[in-house]
């Protein structure tokens, strides 16, 4: 059976392009298209793709919420995110919102055909030097003389307080401090307040690394980085 594949961007030259890239491929299937965060949502439902190809900068609602929104309602559909932005912060949060791919725009056609069998085969795609970028946040917050992550996921449950934990979820779910402060009814402030005792207690300077440590001890399940593919 064929890939199915939707692709969600808002610039309709993209949407062709990648399409015709895609039907020249023996085993992909284009089912569907949409031109914006709301619709890529509205689209997946509809037509439930393997997989879909989601640019991040749309309107209404952006691919980052979709990103998310997929994540929850249909976990067995793969999100492949298309992007020009290749700093790691973006990264984690992008993970931590559900996706499964990450290629940068500016890729050669071969490597979205190379992510899309990945991830449809159960894995997860970044370019390597985004990879690199990973690895390395994980061996820095294990350097000499500082408890591993793994420790620190087993402290957590008892050095954190339940609405840290509460939180360190909410961040590990790419929500930014207004939107953590919206669903659990509180004020930013009071949300700044939290995030800085959290990394407090457990040795950690700021999201990034929260995200990091929330990965490695397993609240948000995603793919170890052994199951990379160098590119």
């Amino acid at each position: 059976m064929a890939i199915r594949v939707l692709i969600a961007d808002d610039h309709p030259l993209l949407r062709e392009g990648l399409a015709k890239i895609l039907a020249m491929e023996g085993d992909i299937e284009v089912v569907g298209e949409a031109q914006d965060g709301e619709e890529a949502v509205v689209r997946t439902g509809q037509c439930r793709p393997d997989i879909v190809l989601m640019d991040i900068s749309m309107p209404k609602g952006g691919g980052l919420e979709a990103t998310r929104a997929i994540a929850r309602d249909f976990p067995e559909i793969g999100v492949i995110v298309l992007t020009i932005h290749d700093d790691e912060q973006y990264l984690y949060e992008l993970i931590a919102a559900g996706a499964r791919g990450y290629i940068l725009k500016d890729s050669e056609p071969s490597r979205v055909v190379e992510a899309i069998r990945c991830v449809y085969e159960g894995g997860s795609y970044m370019p390597p030097d985004l990879m690199n970028k990973v690895l390395n946040e994980f061996r820095r917050l294990q350097t000499p003389g500082r408890p591993t992550l793994t420790r620190r996921a087993r402290e957590g449950a008892t050095v954190l307080t339940e609405r840290e934990q509460e939180i360190l979820r909410l961040i590990v779910d790419g929500r930014t401090n207004a939107e953590i402060a919206r669903t659990l009814y509180i004020s930013e402030k009071t949300v700044k307040n939290h995030i800085t005792n959290l990394l407090r207690k457990l040795g950690l300077s700021d999201r990034t690394q929260a995200a990091v440590y929330a990965l490695r001890s397993g609240l948000v399940k995603f793919a170890s980085p052994s199951t990379y593919r160098p590119h």
